[in-house]
């Protein structure tokens, strides 16, 4: 498949909007922490984790976006970053997905999604369950609703093996370099948001073990239930995928477009599933052009 080209860079703002961090109650009693940038006034984007991650991770993107004009939001999934866990263990596609419908819903207007992974599953099943007339745009980060088994393998032994954590923070820096696709080298600091140590005095990543238990992990027709979401989607979205991705390979965007034959597809060349953060601003540039475009046609 060709590669789309990269857009034309988008000028930023002579300042970058400072991020603010708050927190946001479910009607569960859950409270999910966010980080919050931008104009309020702005056409508002909600971008949303992957499994095991945090919304720090989308914290220099957020920055990008805030300087391009956007109203910007991100959250800690429940159990993640520094979200409540779940008291009962619910770590479901159906309870993430109440979440996200809480957050869109006090909204003072429609906003856009961007979900990376598994927070690309809680957005496209919120996108769908809530239509066109509540969600203006989506984007979906290397997620689409099949994906190929080898890379959801990969992903799935990595988180499974954080469960139990580790004697050391080389330990889970190593392990992360495998999962991540990148070298972090002993700049441990950079990991100092995203660990915890346990009462044991193990190392854990920040979320709790039990998200990765195996009816979250694969759960039962994840596949048909997400393309039947897809198929049902009336708002612009668009498919941002790293040509090198083992998760979302050139069968699973296929598959994705014969599902929703109106879908756009970025590829980001080079780029593997985390390409967000290793090709940053050809991410931002292309999520940009794609929302500022149906903006203005909305």
């Amino acid at each position: 498949m060709a590669a789309a080209k990269t857009p034309p860079p988008h000028p930023e703002l002579p300042d970058v909007p400072p991020i603010v961090s708050a927190h946001f109650t479910t009607p569960e009693g859950l409270r999910l922490a966010t980080d919050i940038a931008g104009d309020p006034w702005r056409p508002r984007v909600i971008f949303v984790h992957g499994g095991g991650q945090s919304r720090r991770s989308w914290r220099s993107a957020l920055q990008r976006m805030a300087a391009a004009g956007f109203s910007v939001v991100s959250l800690d999934l429940r159990g993640h970053g520094e979200s409540d866990w779940a008291e009962d263990g619910d770590y479901s596609l159906e309870a993430h997905t109440r979440d996200l419908t809480a957050i869109v819903r006090a909204m003072p207007s429609r906003p856009s999604i961007v979900g990376a992974s598994l927070g690309g599953r809680v957005a496209l099943q919120t996108a769908a369950a809530l239509g066109a007339e509540s969600i203006r745009s989506l984007v979906l980060v290397d997620s689409t609703p099949r994906m190929n088994a080898a890379g959801l393998e990969r992903v799935s032994n990595f988180l499974r093996a954080s469960m139990v954590g580790f004697d050391s923070i080389e330990e889970a820096t190593r392990t992360l370099e495998t999962y991540a696709e990148r070298e972090i080298g002993h700049n441990y600091f950079r990991l100092s948001h995203s660990i915890r140590t346990g009462a044991d005095g193990r190392i854990y990543w920040r979320w709790d073990p039990k998200a990765a238990l195996d009816r979250y992990l694969s759960p039962d027709a994840i596949e048909e239930r997400l393309s039947a979401a897809a198929a049902s989607l009336t708002m612009p979205t668009l498919l941002v995928r790293g040509t090198l991705s083992d998760l979302v390979t050139d069968d699973c965007v296929a598959d994705f477009r014969h599902t929703l034959p109106t879908t756009e597809v970025f590829d980001i060349v080079g780029g593997g599933h985390l390409m967000k953060t290793q090709r940053l601003e050809v991410f931002c540039d292309a999520t940009i052009d794609f929302l500022k475009r149906h903006e203005e046609a909305a």
